[in-house]
């Protein structure tokens, strides 16, 4: 077995491929176990594992959220404290209230009192309701509230905002077709009112995927809608804060904008938006590339009013994936995912650095002898960038991972 990194450049390209190493790196509490192969931490139980959402934490550490199967048929949330050089600090894992069912865990941002606050979703027996979470900074339980609705409901991020409250965005289902949805959380869990949902019935299927307060404190929301019988497009939606002399805001829609890729087929997707430090978006998503007819990247570039500035995309005759985009602090952009290896038809962790007009700074890949799938990615304050994600080349079953490369893309190995 074996990691490793490809090196692909504008004007060359090297191939650089290391031997097995397993070292333990911490032997960690009783359920986590974390090992490391040449720079790549990993860790699961007896059935699959993933890895969701990453971020540095305020002491220069990091912080993973993930699903764990504790049955062969039942999740639940996986929540893992590294230090700055990945070695295991502390974790917690929890099935919320309804343990029995699966309990996944999408999203997590470290809050402004050092704890950590999650999203996801957490099955009731009869359909998926959004689950959010609240830890301590020791990683204690806090609180945890869930949003049900009729129907399906489920939490795919989530961002502590100015006020020190949070904002979810996810998905809803009315008993027809599933609606974009934005809840306010409080600060302590108690309330969740609605911000923003389909005013009608639209007929269509959309789906919210992320959500950002914006400078202005605003929101913007990005996702896909059904714009045929068979196709979607992406989906942007602004809503700008109006705020009344007596404190209360008021949220309008600044706009609501959908996208299709020039050469896509059909399923159009944004996945995750940032806001840009020119006040515009940048949005990530995947698309079915009509020369050839597989799954391709796109990254799409708008001003602050939603029009759309450039487009550029990514990948080949193979299923490629991105699942997360960051600005970076050149102005460029860092994008996560996964592409299929033509020589081994695996899918190997996927990063892309673009310069701020969406130009490839550098292009790698890095995998074993199975798949292995990046899911998120933030740049750290050493300029470098912290990914997780899972692999499937460990064993029969997927584990979650952690790797972290500087800036130029070169695994950095805490192990030696």
């Amino acid at each position: 077995m074996y990691f490793r990194q490809i090196y692909i450049f504008i004007i060359t390209v090297s191939i650089f491929t290391t031997g097995c190493q397993k070292l333990v790196n911490d032997p960690g509490g009783e359920d986590t176990n974390i090992e490391v192969d040449n720079g790549l931490s990993y860790w699961g139980g007896a059935y699959d594992d993933f890895g969701h959402g990453v971020v540095q934490t305020a002491d220069g550490g990091y912080a993973v959220v993930g699903t764990q199967y504790s049955t062969d048929t039942q999740q639940d949330l996986m929540l893992v404290k590294f230090s700055s050089t990945l070695v295991f600090e502390s974790d917690t894992s929890f099935g919320g209230a309804n343990s029995a069912y699966n309990n996944v865990a999408n999203d997590l941002q470290q809050t402004a009192d050092g704890g950590y606050i999650l999203v996801g979703s957490t099955f009731n027996g009869t359909d998926d309701d959004v689950w959010v979470v609240k830890y301590t900074p020791t990683l204690s339980l806090s609180w945890q509230d869930t949003i049900k609705g009729p129907f399906n409901d489920v939490g795919n991020s989530i961002q502590q905002t100015l006020d020190g409250s949070y904002v979810v965005c996810g998905t809803s289902h009315d008993g027809n077709d599933e609606d974009i949805m934005l809840w306010k959380i409080a600060a302590d869990g108690s309330t969740h009112p609605i911000l923003y949902s389909e005013t009608t019935d639209n007929g269509t299927r959309d789906f919210g995927n992320y959500a950002q307060q914006t400078y202005d404190g605003g929101y913007i929301i990005v996702g896909k809608s059904q714009t045929t019988s068979n196709a979607d497009d992406i989906r942007l939606i602004k809503l700008d804060a109006e705020n009344a002399t007596d404190g209360t805001v008021t949220l309008t829609v600044g706009f609501d904008s959908t996208y299709a890729i020039a050469d896509g087929v059909y399923n159009d997707e944004g996945l995750f938006v940032q806001q840009t430090s020119d006040n515009g978006y940048a949005i990530v998503g995947n698309y079915w590339a009509s020369g050839y007819g597989q799954n391709n990247v796109f990254v799409l570039k708008t001003d602050y009013q939603g029009t759309e500035v450039s487009t550029a995309t990514f990948g080949g005759g193979f299923n490629d994936f991105g699942n997360c985009v960051r600005q970076t602090e050149d102005g460029g952009f860092i994008i996560v995912g996964s592409k299929l290896s033509q020589a081994t038809t695996n899918e190997d962790v996927w990063i892309l650095k673009l310069t701020h007009d969406l130009s490839t700074e550098w292009d790698y890949t890095y995998g074993g002898s199975a798949d292995d799938i990046g899911t998120s990615v933030n740049q750290t304050t050493d300029g470098g960038y912290i990914i997780t994600g899972n692999t499937y080349s460990y064993g029969n079953q997927s584990e979650i991972i952690l790797l972290k490369i500087d800036g130029s893309g070169v695994v950095q190995d805490f192990s030696n």
